[in-house]
């Protein structure tokens, strides 16, 4: 159940880089003020702010609310837009499985 501090944060889309940057900024501004907690993230603000992040498209941080405990995660991929949404718990990689890598294209040798 979200409180009246969280509570303005919009579940919504995001549609473009720049409403994903900007509700990123306003998740920054709402952690540095003691509102919420950064719980995780594959890429930090100043990385993406940068241009640090080797060229990946897409980024996922999640949030808690320190009154509440809600847990907020925000994806984005670049090139088709993302959500804000209420997560049930915090992500833990460690809970998935590593894709097997590709297997390397056989040499034709004929």
């Amino acid at each position: 159940m979200r409180c009246s501090y969280c509570e303005i944060i919009p579940l919504t889309e995001i549609k473009s880089p720049m409403d994903y940057l900007a509700a990123l900024e306003a998740f920054d501004r709402m952690e540095s003020r003691g509102i919420l907690e950064k719980v995780y993230e594959n890429y930090s603000f100043r990385e993406i702010l940068t241009g640090m992040t080797g060229g990946k498209t897409k980024f996922f941080h999640q949030y808690r609310c320190r009154t509440c405990s809600t847990v907020y995660g925000m994806f984005v991929n670049t090139t088709i837009g993302g959500e804000i949404r209420i997560n049930e718990k915090i992500f833990d990689p460690s809970e998935y499985e590593k894709k097997p890598e590709a297997p390397a294209e056989k040499e034709d040798k004929s």
